[in-house]
């Protein structure tokens, strides 16, 4: 969800561990169920096996354990499946299936576990970590199910057929050459990520923008690791930026800790500032001289791409093990453009 794509995971983290209120499992599941959607025709009767409905239609679940409004960039994951959906050959048929917190993994397993009473022919999942679903998944795998699995990698799955999701390496990687393209009033650097090996999406981004950057000829002076707090990231970078008076740019791996880092340097015109996720408030930042640049990946089209692979798995395709989804770098050039498209 492009934005996302760094926005599903950490915004929605954030968000998890700090403002989601505390709802029991049982009473997330009955909240989705009664809230899921269908995409890509009318809801059939009763199912019969091999996935197919009793009207004949292979059923593909797509599972989240946040809601598709939660934020523009999931917004757009969702529209992206609905739209794919319709384009699908006849035969098949598409539901959407969402949660409410996305911390709440027993509450996603619960979920999966129940929709797979209706007998779907594929599940395409976006997990909660590693291996949270891992156990679920295999009981699909157990029955037949094909499974695509996006943005969060599994581990211990026995029937995986792909995996869609962002090149994070490449989101940073874009930021650097933006930089670079347009140089800074210093070659000094500072980055602003989390703690080593909590997110391997955000490892990817820093390594990503590190390798490119500093074989430019760009020097990393200094790390800030913090959380996805706007009040701890703020203290973190102002301490950076104390340590080191002389640095030129300041590249934030996510756009919650790019907020923070903003509100650090809101004084500081000198400084560019780079981040991730095309979140609003970021992309009106850019407009307004603040933030340098953001790159974000396309939500809308990994929902097109998720559903367009597994309908290729039930018709005996052979799909890429990793499909990466398009990025865009946002900059003062389009960054009112990129604004309209999210209306």
């Amino acid at each position: 969800m492009g934005t996302i794509f760094e926005t599903l995971r950490t915004t929605t983290a954030h968000w998890a561990r700090t403002r989601w209120p505390g709802i029991a499992a049982v009473a997330a599941v009955a909240a989705t169920l009664a809230a899921c959607s269908s995409a890509g025709g009318p809801t059939g009767g009763g199912l019969a096996s091999s996935g197919v409905s009793s009207n004949g239609s292979k059923l593909i679940l797509f599972e989240l354990s946040f809601p598709c409004g939660l934020n523009p960039g999931t917004n757009q994951l969702c529209a992206g499946v609905t739209a794919e959906a319709k384009q699908l050959p006849a035969g098949f048929k598409v539901e959407i299936k969402t949660g409410i917190n996305y911390a709440d993994n027993s509450a996603f397993n619960s979920l999966i576990e129940t929709s797979l009473q209706l007998n779907p022919a594929g599940l395409i999942i976006f997990p909660g970590g590693p291996a949270a679903q891992t156990p679920v998944m295999n009981q699909a795998c157990a029955k037949g199910v094909k499974i695509v699995i996006m943005e969060s990698p599994a581990t211990g799955l026995k029937c995986q057929s792909g995996f869609v999701g962002t090149n994070n390496f490449k989101l940073g990687q874009e930021d650097a050459e933006w930089l670079i393209t347009h140089p800074p009033s210093s070659k000094q650097i500072g980055i602003v990520t989390q703690p080593p090996g909590e997110y391997v999406s955000t490892d990817d981004r820093v390594r990503g923008f590190t390798q490119t950057i500093t074989t430019a000829g760009y020097q990393v002076v200094a790390t800030a690791v913090t959380n996805l707090s706007l009040d701890t990231t703020r203290t973190e970078v102002t301490n950076m930026v104390t340590a080191h008076p002389k640095l030129g740019a300041v590249f934030s791996a996510n756009g919650p800790m790019g907020d923070g880092t903003e509100q650090a340097l809101k004084k500081n015109h000198r400084i560019a500032q780079l981040t991730l996720d095309g979140l609003p408030n970021d992309v009106r930042s850019i407009v307004n001289g603040t933030i340098s640049a953001d790159a974000v990946s396309d939500g809308y089209a990994e929902g097109e791409l998720a559903v367009r692979n597994m309908a290729a798995v039930l018709q005996g395709h052979h799909i890429p093990a990793t499909t990466y989804v398009p990025s865009t770098l946002i900059d003062n050039a389009n960054a009112n453009a990129y604004l309209d498209k999210l209306k």
